[in-house]
């Protein structure tokens, strides 16, 4: 079979004039007469067969193609293969070149059919994403960042970084958006990410699902299976997010652009400064250095209000995944951000060492990592702690935790709320507050008892709890 390019011109020139032609043909009107027009100034001169080109394009792909995903790529194929285009290059010194630019914007494409209707923003360029933004293409590309530039300086960054202590011992780096970026990831979130149904398996920071209905699912269980992922956020790369902003229809250049605003590359002055033991050994040291350059590449930031959101979507294939393993062996699947709960029909440990035997594979094949040592298997016998809740029986806080909260709120009313201020939260009340309203929520009974406690403290030195 004969090559379609000219063996006299290399490939990609003869391409690069294709597409210069596709861009300038889709650029306005699709009649022959405005399309061969458009193509003599992209070649800087009118060639003969720019109108027989312009006909065999209008009545092949229709008179509507510039605004139909996949036309332009059809387009070129078709500019490609015209055989007069071809013999074009056959002189040297005098084959067509590229003499001016238009600019070409890829159209939405068409969401796969299972999230049609969602009613997503059409952005079809990066100028789309900025006003809908409500901001400058210069701010857009500032923020988005999409060149990985590390400033080096932190008030010129769009994070603020902070290493934490796990309780459970290594640390774990948030990284929260400044106030601009921070506004514009909620638009984000509530125009698009809020509006993409999750997989039914997902619970945390789902909105309409709650910690309480994750917990009712597996309430009751003869055995309770939890897992952890390790660096949860951190494991869902840029990559993944392009991808998931393409699946919704997105062109390439938007997509890229929404990747940049929701994902985020750690500066090297940050990852220099993770906490280590105080005399570490070289090895620990060198572990830890290599845990943290994961960060380098770019990541779902934890303290972005976007990342819930994207996780959670990126995690769909995850989750399906582990559905199917669990219905197999006759269990319940839940995910709590990076919390996995499986419970079992029967209390029968082969069931569960069974289910933890499929895990494995799955979870890595995903592209996550499963943290084992925080892996437990808990008949009814024991004490079932999920989120936060005991669900032997029913989900239920613990007991401790409501006694501990009676004695506090009993010693505020006869000692003043200053004196069982500790940790010097700066609005102690709000805080009380919100911890009865929780019980009020799991366990209405407790929660109307610390509710009548809490009202009869009195508030009048509250400005002295510092």
């Amino acid at each position: 079979m004969d090559d379609p390019l000219s063996p006299s011109q290399p490939a990609p020139v003869v391409r690069q004039v294709a597409e210069a032609l596709a861009n300038a043909f889709l650029a306005g009107e699709s009649t022959p007469g405005a399309m061969r027009e458009r193509g003599c100034r992209a070649l800087g001169r009118s060639w003969p067969w720019l109108v027989p080109l312009s006909l065999r394009l209008h009545f092949e792909l229709g008179p509507e193609s510039a605004g139909q995903p996949g036309r332009r790529a059809a387009m070129i194929a078709l500019i490609l293969a015209f055989p007069a285009f071809r013999a074009a290059f056959e002189t040297p010194g005098e084959a067509p070149k590229v003499r001016g630019y238009f600019p070409f914007h890829a159209p939405m494409d068409a969401a796969p059919p299972a999230l049609a209707g969602l009613a997503l923003p059409p952005l079809a360029s990066s100028g789309d994403l900025a006003d809908w933004l409500g901001i400058s293409p210069n701010m857009l590309d500032w923020f988005a960042n999409t060149a990985g530039r590390d400033d080096g300086v932190e008030k010129l960054a769009h994070y603020h970084a902070r290493w934490l202590e796990k309780k459970s011992g290594g640390v774990r780096l948030i990284e929260a958006p400044k106030e601009d970026l921070r506004s514009i990831q909620r638009r984000i979130l509530r125009g698009i990410l809020d509006r993409v149904p999750v997989h039914p398996a997902a619970y945390g920071c789902v909105p309409g699902r709650s910690v309480l209905d994750n917990a009712a699912l597996h309430a009751g269980s003869p055995l309770l299976l939890k897992l952890d992922l390790r660096d949860f956020f951190a494991s869902v790369r840029g990559a993944r997010v392009h991808s998931l902003f393409r699946t919704l229809g997105y062109p390439r250049t938007t997509a890229r652009y929404l990747t940049g605003l929701t994902t985020h590359c750690t500066p090297l002055r940050v990852l220099r400064d993770v906490p280590q033991d105080e005399y570490p050994s070289p090895e620990e040291r060198q572990r830890r250095r290599a845990w943290a350059r994961q960060f380098m590449e770019r990541h779902l930031p934890q303290g972005a209000p976007t990342s819930p959101a994207l996780s959670n979507l990126c995690a769909w294939r995850l989750d399906l995944r582990l559905s199917g393993a669990a219905r197999e062996c006759q269990a319940r699947y839940s995910r709590y951000v990076d919390d996995l709960f499986f419970s079992c029909a029967d209390g029968n440990p082969a069931r569960g060492r069974r289910i933890l035997s499929m895990l494995q594979g799955i979870i890595l094949e995903e592209g996550f990592s499963p943290n084992w040592r925080k892996t437990r298997m808990l008949p009814s016998g024991a004490s079932q702690r999920m989120t936060g809740l005991v669900v032997n029986q029913h989900p239920n806080p613990p007991r401790r935790e409501y006694d501990v909260l009676k004695a506090i709120l009993t010693n505020c009313r006869r000692h003043g709320a200053a004196s069982q201020n500790r940790r010097g939260l700066p609005d102690f009340r709000a805080h009380l507050l919100g911890r009865v309203a929780w019980f009020r929520q799991i366990h209405p009974e407790h929660g109307a008892r610390l509710t009548r406690l809490f009202e009869r403290i009195d508030w009048g030195n509250e400005s002295s709890v510092v």
